[in-house]
């Protein structure tokens, strides 16, 4: 009787782990639109994206993205492609160049010196290194949170970057 239990047990946990877990999604109505970029800064989820205004621009959720605020004051352009986060700096990457945030997306300025190539569609920060991947610049750094923008394509045959 022993060795049915422990068969039945084997055979239970063979067929319970051969059932497909799948995860559930949920839609935090974030429709008609095209979600480009998702950073984490704190408590705080951001979502870059375009679709036409009232639905592009920067989002920020903070409550883990039930609910969703647009947050684009001072963003001249609300086609947002890339977002970036180096503590409390929040970058955008639009087709008009960069802009930073320094309070969670409330405000928002342009930091464009020496980007000759201002559609940017993605952000990568290294340390204290900003990296933007620029349409027909290829790639541009900044080494001081945006203020200032230097080529950066040595090594890179086509400056045609996509992400």
């Amino acid at each position: 009787m022993k060795n049915i239990f422990r068969f039945l047990f084997v055979v239970f946990c063979i067929f319970t782990n051969m059932i497909p877990l799948y995860a559930q999604w949920v839609n935090t109505g974030a429709t008609n639109t095209a979600v480009n970029a998702l950073v984490v800064s704190g408590t705080n989820l951001f979502a870059g994206t375009n679709g036409g205004v009232p639905l592009s621009g920067v989002f920020r959720s903070t409550d883990n993205g039930i609910n969703w605020t647009r947050v684009i004051t001072g963003l001249s352009n609300s086609n947002v492609y890339a977002l970036a986060v180096s503590g409390t700096n929040l970058f955008a990457g639009v087709y008009d160049g960069v802009y930073l945030s320094t309070n969670n997306g409330t405000n928002w300025t342009a930091v464009n010196t020496g980007l000759a190539y201002t559609y940017v569609l993605s952000l990568c920060i290294s340390g204290t290194n900003l990296f933007a991947g620029t349409v027909g610049g290829g790639v541009f750094l900044s080494t001081n949170n945006g203020a200032n923008w230097t080529e950066a394509n040595t090594g890179i045959a086509s400056t045609m970057v996509y992400s």
